[in-house]
């Protein structure tokens, strides 16, 4: 093993949750990313992924089952990430995923191909400079033309209040003896004992009360890794674009879907007063205060977005597909949105529903459905990506829907390893699904009526599955 270096900051002695992000899927990054103008990838095709500081690799391998023609690529220092990860690919039998056991400096020294996408989850803000520079160096060595780069990180000012309960956190846990979770314990349960009116910090900043109170619901683990990492720097967003401009790339957009749509964060003074600023840089910047933003989710491309007619980049949102991964009856008049809630024409809402029955389609295709009688079609557009970022809807990775039962009742080796893990345990599991190009979470109780219709029982084939054509007849 490549052990890190001592300086990089970054926690080693507790293992990263095993969490599972739907943002780090092909799919939802090309989505995203061509909502912000850059041209779409081929997701039908063979590509590369690489997967920077992967921690148990919940999202990698699970991707790698729903994309099975391409390449995954995994990275973590922590042996016993990488020995789970590996478990779980077995498990699923996702052979087209590559473990590396190593540091970003030494995975910088191997002789790797070019990747067409590259993520990092949970890494940028808890090491330090250097290897900040290690891993713009792997960017600019290893990411294909034309490819994208996930990049989440805490940010200001959304951090300015309740930044100082790290330090406090840090230098309490520190101070305690035990191992690093039992010291974490040890701080929070500190921490609650300073957190009342006496201490004017807690007193001037009541945001501060509710974060402590979150905090101390938290599981350990994750309270670690957050906050007590030798590093951990807060940025603003124009200079994280700065520095991946050095690697080459420009700033997409957001995989925290509704940040690209700003009428869905702010009211139309705030929206009005940013359009004003003087350049995109300072307007970007000051979306981040309009809305107090704490974390983002940055997609970058390598290579220039301009170059696209208006009527181009229209026509390659319009081929993106999208669909429901829910019940098609969660698709209601009203969901929620950052700014609160948004509501939709009732008949509009019903004749969707009745689309979305079908399966996912492209966008194009349902503006052009639901434009038939004489709507507006571009208000019909704006209300499908309305959908998206509020979650009802979803990116897929394919168009198309439900397979007709046959005789021969059929799912891939991965989704049935993958439901047999579900029904084995009480939490939903996510299992991967190819049309979707992502996980889709599955209950104990959809697992189990699954496979009794796999293994030809008088039971009806769970519809949701069908749609999202996990379970197939032949």
């Amino acid at each position: 093993m490549h052990a890190p270096a001592p300086s990089s900051g970054y926690l080693s002695d507790v293992t990263f949750p095993d969490r599972f992000h739907r943002e780090l899927s092909p799919a939802w990054l090309n989505y995203a990313s061509v909502l912000g103008g850059a041209r779409p990838k081929a997701l039908d095709r063979p590509f590369r992924y690489l997967d920077l500081g992967c921690g148990f690799a919940h999202s990698t391998v699970v991707n790698a089952a729903a994309f099975p023609h391409a390449e995954f690529h995994a990275c973590d220092f922590n042996p016993a990430h990488i020995e789970a990860a590996q478990r779980r690919a077995a498990q699923l039998g996702a052979g087209n995923v590559v473990f590396h056991e190593a540091s970003f400096e030494a995975l910088l020294e191997q002789d790797l191909p070019t990747f067409d996408f590259i993520v990092m989850h949970g890494i940028y803000s808890w090491v330090d400079a250097d290897v900040r520079r290690v891993v713009r160096a792997l960017i600019s060595r290893r990411l294909a033309e034309n490819g994208l780069v996930y990049l989440s990180y805490n940010c200001q000012p959304g951090w300015s209040a309740e930044a100082p309960l790290r330090k406090l956190m840090l230098e309490l846990a520190q101070a305690a003896q035990g191992g690093i979770e039992s010291r974490t314990g040890s701080a929070i349960a500190a921490m609650q004992a300073l957190g009342n009116p006496s201490f004017r910090y807690f007193r001037d900043n009541p945001s501060v009360t509710d974060a402590l109170t979150a905090l101390a619901k938290s599981p350990i683990d994750y309270l670690a890794h957050e906050y007590l990492n030798g590093t951990w720097e807060i940025h603003y967003s124009v200079d994280v674009i700065d520095q991946m401009a050095e690697a080459g790339l420009g700033y997409a957009g957001s995989a925290t879907l509704a940040d690209n749509h700003p009428a869905l964060l702010m009211d139309r003074q705030a929206a009005e007063t940013i359009a004003a600023m003087p350049n995109a840089r300072l307007r970007h910047l000051a979306e981040d205060y309009a809305v107090n933003r704490r974390f983002r989710r940055d997609v970058f491309v390598r290579g220039a977005r301009a170059g696209q007619s208006q009527a181009e980049a229209l026509r390659h949102l319009e081929a993106l597909p999208i669909g429901c991964v829910s019940d098609i009856e969660q698709i209601d008049t009203r969901v929620a949105i950052p700014r609160g809630m948004l509501s939709f024409q009732t008949e509009f809402i019903a004749d969707l529903r009745t689309l979305m029955q079908s399966g996912s389609m492209r966008i194009g295709d349902i503006v052009a459905r639901l434009g038939s009688g004489g709507h507006n079609r571009r208000d019909i557009l704006q209300n499908l990506l309305y959908l998206v970022a509020s979650g009802a809807l979803t990116p897929f990775a394919q168009a198309g829907g439900y397979v007709e039962e046959g005789a021969r009742r059929t799912a891939s080796p991965a989704v049935a390893a993958a439901l047999a893990c579900c029904v084995g345990d009480e939490a939903p599991t996510l299992v991967p699904c190819e049309a979707l190009g992502n996980g889709v979470s599955v209950s104990r109780t959809e697992a189990t009526q699954a496979q009794r219709w796999l293994a030809g029982e008088q039971v009806e084939r769970p519809a949701r599955l069908a749609r999202l054509r996990m379970l197939c007849g032949a």
